[in-house]
């Protein structure tokens, strides 16, 4: 991804300051304020998930498991009619190169669902590709909550809206400052300290975090921000500091509002591969390959399993929470 010429390519091997701070500017640029006389789409849950060009097949798979169940012709949804609508997604996606353009704009003529935000790809600007999905977002749509999740993350978007809709009872004074998902706050072995060595993917060059350990911040794989931050981060977007990261520096954002967020630790947002990997009460489960969404799907919503089935999970679950008690493995 990134042309060879592209100020911001991927190829470049020494992503610089300057690079960042380029893509950030370009983040910024995105339109915030509905044009004169433009309407703005109603929903509860704002859901964009990030993509590339070239992961085609992860987005089919995605809009033919969990997607479909937003379908108002899906008679096997268990969402209702109110509920299917009060959820819209985009696949967010950054400026492609020349070649990709053509397949992305069939893609986009077929199903209409693909957001492509000013900023390059690369692993380097994930965060200002979220930058400028939060402005398009205010300057589109009215939400309540803006969700981002990874496309290889399965969403179970009842128990999502059903979570929501209890949180919303139980702390409805917290909701409108909400910040959910998997945090990583320190606590319970979910470790905030900056990794240092440059071979590590969540490498941290100290000028960019100076610090022995980072504010509280969401697994990227499916976390939840309530409209009230996320227009207050998209709003002050040029005064973000650009990230090679990419969740991490949401927290930071977070981290400097005020009021306080409401943050909440969801277990059920799960960025590891549990076993066995379908569990009944996960709200996102990342890290799917292609061909596990269906399984997955299946048995989310198909038939009940055998009780021989049963049995066998229940066998591999033992196992499993032997080992994360043990802390070999996480949760």
């Amino acid at each position: 991804m990134g042309s060879s010429t592209h100020p911001l390519s991927q190829r470049d091997v020494h992503f610089t300051a300057e690079l960042g701070a380029e893509a950030m500017r370009l983040a910024c640029a995105t339109q915030i304020e509905p044009a004169d006389g433009a309407e703005r789409d109603d929903c509860t849950v704002l859901l964009l998930i990030s993509s590339a060009a070239g992961y085609e097949r992860r987005r089919d798979v995605v809009r033919r498991t969990y997607l479909s169940l937003l379908d108002p012709a899906s008679a096997a949804s268990p969402l209702s009619a109110e509920l299917r609508a009060s959820v819209k997604y985009r696949f967010l996606l950054g400026a492609p190169e020349p070649a990709q353009a053509a397949a992305l704009a069939a893609e986009q003529a077929e199903h209409g669902d693909l957001l492509q935000v000013a900023v390059p790809e690369s692993y380097e600007t994930l965060f200002p590709k979220l930058v400028a999905s939060w402005r398009w977002a205010i300057c589109t749509h009215k939400f309540q909550y803006f969700m981002h999740a990874d496309d290889d993350s399965f969403v179970r978007l009842e128990k999502l809206l059903a979570w929501l809709t209890s949180y919303e009872a139980r702390a409805p004074e917290r909701a409108p400052r909400l910040y959910a998902g998997y945090i990583w706050d320190g606590s319970e072995g979910r470790r905030t300290k900056p990794l240092r060595d440059p071979a590590q993917k969540s490498y941290m060059p100290v000028e960019q975090w100076p610090h022995d350990a980072y504010p509280p911040f969401a697994s990227g794989c499916g976390f939840l921000i309530a409209h009230q931050l996320v227009d207050a981060l998209a709003r002050r977007a040029d005064g973000l500091q650009y990230c090679r990261l990419f969740d991490v520096p949401v927290g930071i954002a977070i981290a400097q509002h005020e009021p306080p967020a409401a943050i909440e630790h969801l277990p059920e947002v799960r960025p590891y591969r549990p076993l066995p990997l379908y569990q009944p009460e996960t709200i996102v489960q990342h890290y799917m390959q292609p061909e596990e969404f269906r399984q997955f799907f299946d048995k989310a919503y198909g038939a009940p399993p055998s009780a021989e089935e049963q049995a066998a999970d229940a066998r591999i679950a033992a196992v499993y929470d032997m080992f994360v008690g043990a802390k070999v493995l996480r949760r």
